[in-house]
């Protein structure tokens, strides 16, 4: 068993990322982070007092990546304008970090967490992290007040999570006959779409904005 002398919690949360990564949050536990972070069972406790406390941790630094990897993408131009192609490709981004870390989304925007706003640090990253949808989305486009821009961000939001949700259930019927299943129209809708996917989103994106 290792003594730790560094941020035992920082490495604790890594150590549930990992899990969860592997066999999602329902099956995480303070003894099991324990014994992959290698250290005593009671160790977690002293940083977590109950599994929700410990994801809305992990929660907290998912909203963070994903607020990083969306600013990498608006921050990259030389100007606050933003073009068609920096927005899509900020969308896309969300997308694919929804993509690889499909159990860490599912906290972050599931019901797993009663109220964020019992954790003060995941209310704020999530809050943040809108915040990079929103300002994308006023460096693209010119409208006349704050709540207009929260109006079609909104829009936007429920779009991608939509697409998130449907890109899981295509994922577990890959190369499997979905005639039967009571939302095959949106399943192959979905895989005609992503035959030219990026084409597809800009024109979503594009629709839901001047809607």
């Amino acid at each position: 068993m290792k003594y730790h002398h560094g941020n035992l919690r920082e490495e604790l949360i890594k150590s549930a990322s990992n899990l969860c990564h592997q066999y999602g949050y329902e099956k995480l536990s303070l003894r099991s982070i324990a014994k992959e972070a290698n250290v005593s069972q009671t160790a977690p406790y002293r940083h977590f007092k109950t599994k929700e406390c410990l994801l809305a941790a992990i929660a907290t630094n998912g909203f963070n990546e994903m607020e990083t990897s969306i600013n990498k993408i608006i921050n990259s131009g030389k100007s606050e304008k933003i073009s068609e192609k920096t927005l899509v490709n900020g969308m896309l981004a969300y997308l694919k970090f929804a993509e690889k870390n499909n159990n860490i989304y599912e906290i972050m925007f599931g019901t797993v967490i009663n109220d964020f706003e019992t954790y003060p640090d995941l209310h704020q990253a999530a809050m943040k992290c809108y915040g990079a949808l929103k300002r994308s989305l006023k460096g693209y486009i010119k409208l006349e007040n704050d709540s207009d821009y929260d109006k079609k961000c909104i829009k936007i939001w429920a779009f991608l999570h939509g697409l998130v949700g449907l890109n899981k259930i295509e994922q577990k019927l890959e190369g499997k006959e979905i005639i039967e299943y009571h939302d095959h129209n949106a399943i192959s809708a979905l895989r005609a779409a992503k035959r030219n996917f990026v084409s597809f989103i800009t024109s979503a994106i594009n629709g839901l904005i001047k809607g």
